[in-house]
């Protein structure tokens, strides 16, 4: 059990004098009406889309740093202001740009956003590829697992082909996570390992079983300006990266004389070895640059012990989406009501709630609305790599990327609360609030590496991403799965993602008050959060402390 620097029987006495919960007194800040009106705002139509360095993406940023100082909220950039920039450089590729894949005589063109969708690591305005196409699995390196679809074979100046996720099943829970997406299967993963092998391509056969999400998610996700962080490092880069359509994947799959499934069947098995296509792919990438910057944007609740306010707890959301794009419908603003004005607003909610308690946390609260989430984390990955705090003093990340907009229910959803001790504090809310604790209801689809949390992970710092519940009070059993499969299928990274008439946020209102009660209770607690032994991240923390 966790013990906190006072106890709480005790601090209510002190800060009230007469037995009232401050935390619940504080909490009934956060209201419907509070998180309409900011997502409102932050996703309406003269926002464009909130793209990274657009008109739009400055409105938000400053909106939210005024919300901060109107609550007194303090400044927490760099350089005394609420705004940290993150140098970027936007990439947008020429729509005419092709794919073309030959076999002998045989030669066949794939068509930019129809078929495959391109992007590149190398930020020259024309990046010309070409190389030996080559099979390798799901084009993974994990000696923990005794895995490795490489197997020690060169593969410089080759294009590789890659299945999506990773060779985990239901039937194997303790290889890749058994059902549950590990960092293996992630998309970003995949490409770095292509580039630190030395390939020119790597592309992703995108199916959506094995997404999570249609062909279409990837089209829009993709289709318009892209980014990646202005660095000078040594990463190396892929000057091909690209996912193909199913129906296109199994075309090039079968020039070479083999379908889908039966390299699906070949790729499961650890003895598996990559598969020479005797195909060459080549294509020319020409893309407009351009240098941009964009904000992470931080208000700071300084800690009222000495003691421990130079240390912090980080709540993050991302505030960023995919301003105009291709049109759908008629309407090319990707307004991202639920993906993440809702959850901006959330965090905005949380903060007014500690500006409501009579006495300051004892450590430090950072409030984080990172930008361009939506393109690889990358407003999350600059903080971190620039915090404003050492990692060894940033105590957790709490992280909002979407909200309940359905309907209440008696469960909450924490991603990674099991990986450390702050699920023993969300345990403990959850008794006290009456709310079941879930588990991730689709670990499939790797959730816990796809926000902005696992920016701070990878660091080794502990953190949890809230998820919506799915046992929704006074609604069938699968009528909570059935909305969010819905939003995946029709609104997910679409510029249908608005509010709509039939959004519930009683919901969202449950879960804000309980978001603001963890960062509370990881505020006044004596121990810090830890890392279970053996998770993937345990080591990282540890080198942060010596």
């Amino acid at each position: 059990m966790y013990r906190l620097l006072y106890p709480v029987f005790i601090l209510t006495i002190i800060i009230t004098g007469c037995g009232v919960d401050p935390v619940q007194e504080a909490e009934k800040v956060i209201t419907e009406e509070f998180l309409f009106g900011h997502t409102r705002y932050l996703s309406h139509d003269l926002l464009e889309g909130r793209g990274p360095g657009t008109r739009g993406d400055d409105l938000a940023r400053y909106y939210i740093a005024s919300q901060f100082e109107a609550m007194g909220v303090r400044p927490g950039g760099p350089d005394g202001s609420y705004f940290q920039s993150v140098p970027l450089v936007g990439m947008t590729v020429d729509r005419n740009t092709h794919l073309t894949v030959t076999r002998g005589n045989q030669r066949r063109v794939f068509r930019y956003h129809e078929d495959f969708m391109p992007f590149s690591g190398v930020l020259e305005p024309t990046v010309p590829v070409s190389g030996d196409m080559v099979f390798v699995g799901y084009g993974i390196q994990a000696p923990e697992f005794d895995w490795d679809d490489y197997k020690s074979q060169d593969m410089s100046g080759k294009i590789l082909v890659m299945l999506n996720d990773d060779p985990g099943t239901a039937d194997t829970p303790d290889f890749f996570g058994g059902k549950a997406r590990t960092y293996y299967g992630r998309w970003t993963y995949k490409y770095e390992i292509a580039a630190e092998l030395g390939a020119t391509g790597a592309i992703i056969i995108h199916t959506t079983p094995s997404a999570g999400y249609p062909f279409s998610v990837v089209q829009s996700s993709w289709g318009g300006e892209n980014f990646e962080l202005r660095v000078d490092d040594d990463v190396p880069q892929l000057p091909l990266k690209a996912w193909t359509s199913e129906d296109a994947s199994r075309t090039i799959l079968e020039m070479a004389g083999y379908t889908l499934e039966e390299l699906k069947e070949r790729a499961l098995s650890p003895d598996f070895e990559p598969v020479s296509l005797n195909m060459r792919a080549s294509s020319t990438i020409r893309q407009r640059l351009q240098d941009v910057d964009t904000y992470n944007v931080l208000g700071l609740i300084p800690g009222g012990d000495p003691n421990y306010n130079n240390e912090v707890i980080v709540y993050t959301a991302h505030y960023d989406h995919f301003g105009i794009g291709e049109p759908v419908d008629g309407d090319s603003i990707y307004n991202g009501a639920l993906d993440n004005a809702v959850g901006v607003a959330m965090m905005l909610s949380i903060a007014n709630a500690f500006q409501n308690m009579p006495i300051p946390p004892h450590r430090s609260i950072l409030f984080a609305a990172v930008g361009a989430e939506e393109f690889g984390l990358l407003g999350s990955e600059y903080y971190v790599r620039n915090p404003t705090f050492p990692h060894h003093k940033i105590i957790a990340c709490i992280n909002t990327d979407g909200a309940n907009i359905y309907a209440p229910t008696r469960d909450i959803i924490f991603l990674g609360a099991e990986r450390s001790t702050i699920g023993q504090v969300v345990k403990s809310i959850g008794e006290r609030r009456r709310m079941v604790i879930g588990g991730d209801p689709a670990p499939e689809q790797g959730y816990f590496y796809r926000s902005d949390h696992f920016s701070f992970a990878k660091a080794g710092i502990p953190a949890v991403s809230l998820r919506t519940g799915t046992d929704f009070i006074g609604k069938p059993e699968s009528w909570g799965k059935e909305q969010v499969e819905t939003y995946i299928a029709k609104h997910y990274h679409q510029p249908s993602d608005i509010i709509r008439d039939d959004w519930d946020l009683r919901g969202a209102v449950d879960e804000g008050r309980f978001c603001f009660e963890l960062g509370w209770t990881l505020s006044m607690q004596r121990e810090i959060p830890e890392w279970h032994e053996g998770d993937e991240f345990e080591a990282v923390r540890r080198v942060s402390f010596q």
